[in-house]
């Protein structure tokens, strides 16, 4: 009952459909004969309340029984409620063929002996499915009030409906024996109630067909238990009523969940369910607590109640603290905290909203500005200049443009330029003032340096018209630009395939077929533990002449070039035969490989996957996958298809530099099964100089929690910035205070003494 993770459906077994069809036509019938004014007289009738009634319960037990015997997904969970729905059945059998029949009927009887052990077979089989629904993710403490809030409320409920019924079928007198059973019905029926009202509140109500299907059926049949057992108190019990039909009514549906589609439906983006529910569930235990002070309410049901308003008020104020924190973070994290500019988030938000509204012929430019020589000035004069460098130039790059365009840092020496209604004309305009503005010198300490840059240019509708398209598009007439030191060029069909890249292009598809392509590892170190716990593989080119490339070199050409696809496959490869060899060894450790835009937007990349790591034998939670953010915003159904079938396959996932992409909030909040979020290096590296990246890292590690997500922070290189992560929680580091990259047989595993540098 995984989203996607399917039962065999009805279409596959023709038993089943045969059943389904007997299984509506009885409850159709019974249904009808239980409408006001159909039977000529009241009282049991032995063909409809009996042998009608008694048919329904028998179809549906053995249509609940199929499930688990077709299909292996959840065998144990529905064979228990299948269990249930056979025991349901047996007690109306046993009442119907021999306890009615009885000169003086027992009670309790071997009917009430199987009608409760269906209350424990359902409670079983519901614990094994919040088991199976919360094992992968870590629940937030709001889910868990909100839980506890319609938990509560039902409970309060009941009691104070139904405590005066009990007591009546309790009194003096009464056998212990019926005693027990009278007091076993009400309460099982609280217990069913609070576990599925709990469970389906912890689910959000966004749960597949088949658990919405399962709770509506068990949280209906409790219902009408509960109103069975006070008619019985009262003694206004009739058979053949609408009561009746809607009980079997309820068991069948509880029979029919097993069959449903297991998928998700999708993520719904209005979150005001979320606020609702708890609400009236809190409205509930109120109304209730106003009741009381009218008439009389059982002491328990006013405690249940008051302590469901209490629980309300402490999720009321977890709320207001979220929505504070996230008002904060979303702030924070829009900008960039070296430059003060836009970060590549924003851009990229602002980019999509330009392409969305434009119509027509009405023009948008994209333009990427990249420093020249950049590395030299970071090597010569060391980062900190380079940091000021880039500190200086951002004004600059804002007094050649308008206010109501975008200019944002989206890398490390990188700029991206958003030009909204701007034609090839205009662009070319703004790149040459932006390209003017570094005729000034840089005053660096007490030197003046002077620097160029390169500016790329793509303009839609006629370099393309989605953004991903245009960003890349852009940035390919940059490296143009660069490379022909042009200062600027605008984008051709043509530099995909020309000269040189192309040559380049060749050669890398070469290095890939012939193995020339090898793997280094990173630890990621429990921050707790000091335990190496997974490792990054980080691919390198051993290339014959030029030596061990790093991915900057080649990874660009990869993309443009269209090798992606076995550029992917060749590194999963190695990884998962790596990790292969690691757990033999009794080393179970997480394998974390990035992928890109093109690897998610192929239908056939989760079947590789799947299919590498079936071949390896390697379980799919020991291989982790990270998606930066903007692999959402080519094609955000098609994406998350693929995360779907992944996460389906066991395969961890987590958001890659976090913080620099297009995701934001809102792709948090549906993709629910991501297993953490990685922390961007330009955040965690400067955080022990930088307040405002300290903020947001402490800010983004509490959201992360409050979703149940697990971080990752990268590029740690000293113990106070490492210390710090430890403080605000977080869970996983990586960097050179640990270990670099280095080849496989050189990872040094085990537990690290997190007391002093690791390197």
């Amino acid at each position: 009952m995984e989203p996607e993770r399917s039962a065999p459906g009805l279409r596959s077994s023709l038993p089943a459909r045969v059943l389904l069809a007997l299984l509506v036509l009885e409850v159709v019938a019974f249904t009808a004969s239980t409408v006001p004014g159909v039977r000529s007289s009241g009282g049991f009738d032995p063909l409809l309340d009996g042998w009608l009634q008694g048919a329904g319960y028998v179809t549906a037990a053995a249509l609940a029984v199929l499930r688990p015997l077709g299909s292996p997904v959840y065998r144990a969970i529905w064979a228990w409620l299948a269990a249930a729905v056979v025991a349901r059945a047996l007690g109306f059998v046993f009442f119907l063929a021999i306890v009615r029949w009885q000169e003086s009927p027992p009670y309790p009887s071997v009917a009430d002996g199987a009608w409760l052990a269906m209350y424990l077979l359902m409670l079983v089989g519901l614990v094994g499915l919040a088991r199976r629904r919360t094992r992968t993710r870590r629940l937030s403490l709001t889910l868990l009030l909100d839980g506890a809030v319609g938990a509560l409320a039902a409970a309060a409920l009941v009691v104070a409906l139904l405590y005066g019924a009990v007591l009546s079928l309790t009194g003096p007198g009464t056998p212990v024996a019926a005693v027990v059973v009278n007091l076993a019905y009400p309460v099982l029926d609280l217990a069913l109630l609070v576990v599925v009202i709990g469970l389906l509140m912890i689910l959000e109500w966004r749960g597949p067909p088949a658990v919405l299907a399962l709770g509506v059926g068990i949280v209906g049949f409790a219902v009408v238990d509960c109103v069975f057992v006070y008619q019985s108190a009262t003694g206004t019990f009739r058979p053949g009523t609408l009561l009746s039909s809607a009980s079997l009514a309820l068991m069948a549906l509880v029979a029919v969940a097993g069959w449903l589609p297991g998928s998700a439906r999708e993520p719904r983006r209005d979150p005001l369910p979320n606020v609702v529910l708890p609400g009236v569930f809190a409205l509930v235990c109120l109304g209730l607590l106003i009741f009381g002070t009218q008439v009389a309410v059982p002491g328990l049901g006013i405690g249940l109640a008051g302590a469901g308003v209490a629980v309300a008020l402490a999720r009321t104020g977890l709320s207001f603290r979220t929505v504070r924190a996230l008002a904060e973070h979303r702030r924070e994290a829009r900008t960039d905290e070296l430059t003060g500019l836009a970060n590549r988030r924003a851009f990229n938000e602002a980019l999509a909203r330009a392409a969305d509204a434009r119509t027509g012929d009405r023009g948008l430019a994209v333009l990427v500005v990249d420093l020249d020589d950049f590395k030299d000035v970071n090597d010569t004069l060391g980062h900190h200049y380079g940091d000021e460098l880039l500190r200086l130039v951002a004004p600059r790059l804002r007094q050649a443009v308008r206010s109501d365009d975008v200019v944002a840092r989206i890398g490390g020496d990188e700029f991206a330029v958003l030009l909204p209604g701007a034609d090839a004309s205009r662009a070319a305009q703004v790149a040459d003032r932006l390209r003017g503005g570094f005729r000034r010198p840089f005053k660096l300490g007490p030197r003046a340096q002077t620097i160029s840059a390169s500016v790329g240019i793509a303009v839609a509708p006629e370099d393309g018209q989605e953004p991903v398209e245009l960003l890349q598009h852009a940035d390919l007439a940059m490296y143009e630009a660069k490379t022909s030191r042009t200062g600027q060029a605008r984008y051709r069909q043509a530099m995909h395939a020309s000269g040189r890249r192309q040559e380049t292009t060749e050669r890398l598809r070469r290095a890939i077929r012939a193995g020339e392509l090898v793997l280094h590892y990173q630890p990621q170190v429990s921050l707790r533990t000091g335990a190496v716990v997974g490792v990054e593989a980080l691919v390198r080119w051993q290339h014959p002449e030029a030596g061990l490339l790093l991915p900057g070199a080649f990874l660009p050409q990869a993309e443009s070039g269209g090798l992606m696809p076995m550029f992917t496959r060749a590194v999963l490869e190695q990884a998962v035969q790596q990790g292969t060899r690691w757990h033999a060894q009794g080393t179970a450790v997480t394998v974390a490989v990035n992928l890109s835009v093109t690897n998610l937007l192929d239908p056939q990349f989760p079947g590789q996957v799947i299919g590498l790591l079936a071949d390896a034998g390697l379980p799919g939670h020991a291989l982790e996958l990270e998606l930066t953010e903007d692999l959402f915003m080519a094609d955000p159904p098609r994406a998350r298809t693929a995360v779907r079938a992944l996460l389906d396959a066991g395969v961890s996932l987590v958001i890659d530099d976090y913080g620099t992409g297009y995701s934001s909030l809102g792709y948090l909040r549906d993709l629910r099964d991501i297993r953490g979020l990685k922390l961007d290096r330009s955040f965690v590296t400067h955080m022990d100089a930088d307040h405002r990246a300290e903020a947001i890292v402490e800010s983004t590690v509490n959201l992360a929690h409050s979703l149940g997500m697990a971080v990752v922070a990268e590029g740690v290189e000293t113990a106070p910035v490492r210390d710090r992560l430890a403080a605000f929680g977080c869970e996983l580091a990586q960097g050179f205070l640990f270990s670099p990259a280095v080849p496989a047989d050189e990872v040094t595993f085990g537990v690290l003494d997190l007391a002093r540098p690791c390197h």
